[in-house]
């Protein structure tokens, strides 16, 4: 039976539990406050967290944060440098929405209304850093990771670009207990063909350009794990022959008679919902159920700010900067950025950060931190040095035949892929490069 990673979760109109979160205390765990119904305030020399403030940039008596209904509500108290809410500062009352960051002078807090789930679980050091958090949304993914990794299912991982499904596929694997290799492949930009080839393999002499046996990646995955990158981007045409090798567990390779049992893992990534395809019609009904045995769904980082501390914390460890310490301003600019590029974004401009600010300060936001913040808020467009956009379709494969008199290596290093991939690709759409050689 199927079962997915989801959480009950309160709903935005619920009451308590409410909390505010202290997301950078320099080195440690984040802390977490019940907001009271009677409110508190919050101040220098004020306790709220464990220890009183001793922001010499906070006022005494900076803002009060209290219940009103089921709303939670902000006061700045006349403070000489406001309270600033999410980047701007706000002299009056103001309602909090899930995720709203506070700064009272140097200090950052973010608004949550989700209970803490555990209070030692912001630091997972088993699990890739990618997945480190203590938001219930993150728990919830490892916890279901922990559960299904030594189980022999197909799993279907979703979510946005730069959550990290692949991190997640990669340590399943090395939780599963299976000696065998991980193996990934991108299903997006084949046609049936190509993709048949990659994945089931094929014989020699099978197609033009196929001079030898090619054993696929389902039989190079053997006793491991494999991996179908954007799952949804497999051709239709392809799906009912993955069906058909996900319930007997055989491939017969392109150009044979014979099946091959494997032993393979199998785990399916996408950045869109795949029953949202089935219902468009663009996807399987039957793979899609042989396939989503369990789900896992990754928050995108926008819905999960409290642990963007954390996660720039293991981040920085991986970068090799584990005793470079945030200004302020840096810290507020990575709370109240969107994050379209999730942690791969937040990477990057830590990154550029650790770079950009010489030895001995704390990371700032110097030129070049600001300019990775603006690129990471649309995704990456192309850049005139990439390699032009060819649709490698019958028709314009037929079009570079014909624009380079079918010598196969010139069409490759225009487009931009190897040799045996442009072969594979002419197999595919039955074009024959030596009927276009010498008009």
């Amino acid at each position: 039976m199927r079962a997915s990673a989801n959480i009950p979760q309160p709903n935005p109109s619920d009451g308590p539990p409410r909390s505010l979160l202290l997301p950078f205390p320099l080195r440690g765990l984040a802390q977490y406050r019940p907001i009271p119904r009677s409110g508190f305030i919050l101040g220098r020399g004020e306790t709220v967290f464990d220890r009183p403030f001793d922001d010499p940039a906070m006022s005494p008596r900076h803002a009060e944060v209290c219940l009103q209904g089921a709303q939670a509500v902000v006061h700045d108290l006349g403070s000489p440098g406001g309270t600033r809410l999410n980047g701007a500062v706000v002299h009056e009352s103001h309602a909090l929405a899930e995720g709203d960051v506070l700064r009272l002078g140097d200090t950052m807090m973010v608004y949550t209304r989700y209970a803490r789930i555990s209070a030692a679980s912001e630091e997972r050091a088993s699990f890739h850093p990618g997945l480190t958090g203590s938001t219930p949304s993150i728990e919830a993914v490892r916890r279901s990771m922990e559960a299904v990794a030594p189980h022999q299912r197909t799993v279907v991982v979703t979510g946005e670009t730069g959550t990290g499904k692949e991190i997640v596929a990669r340590e399943l694997h090395r939780r599963s207990g299976r000696g065998g290799p991980f193996v990934a492949v991108n299903c997006g930009g084949f046609t049936e063909g190509l993709l048949a080839s990659e994945l089931f393999g094929h014989v020699r002499g099978a197609f033009t350009g196929a001079v030898a046996e090619q054993e696929g990646l389902f039989r190079a995955a053997r006793s491991g794990t494999l991996l179908l990158d954007e799952a949804g981007d497999i051709p239709l045409a392809l799906q009912p022959t993955l069906l058909r090798v996900l319930e007997t567990w055989m491939v017969r390779p392109v150009g044979s008679s014979r099946d091959v049992t494997i032993d393979v893992r199998v785990i399916a990534a996408s950045h869109r919902e795949l029953v949202s395809l089935v219902q468009q019609g663009l996807f399987r009904a039957d793979l899609y159920a042989r396939l989503a045995q369990w789900i896992i769904r990754i928050p995108p980082l926008r819905d999960r700010r409290g642990d963007i501390p954390a996660l720039a914390r293991a981040l920085l460890e991986r970068l090799d900067a584990t005793d470079r310490t945030m200004s302020p301003d840096l810290e507020e600019a990575l709370l109240v950025h969107p994050w379209p590029l999730n942690v791969r974004g937040l990477s990057n401009v830590l990154s550029i950060a650790a770079i950009a600010t010489p030895p001995g300060l704390p990371l700032g936001l110097y030129p070049e931190v600001v300019a990775a913040l603006e690129d990471n808020r649309i995704e990456r467009t192309r850049l005139p040095s990439d390699p032009p956009q060819v649709e490698l379709d019958r028709a314009g494969l037929e079009e570079l035949l014909q624009r380079f008199g079918g010598r196969v290596a010139e069409m490759a290093r225009h487009v931009g892929v190897s040799r045996p991939k442009m072969y594979r690709l002419l197999w595919a759409a039955d074009l024959d490069p030596a009927q276009y050689r010498g008009r």
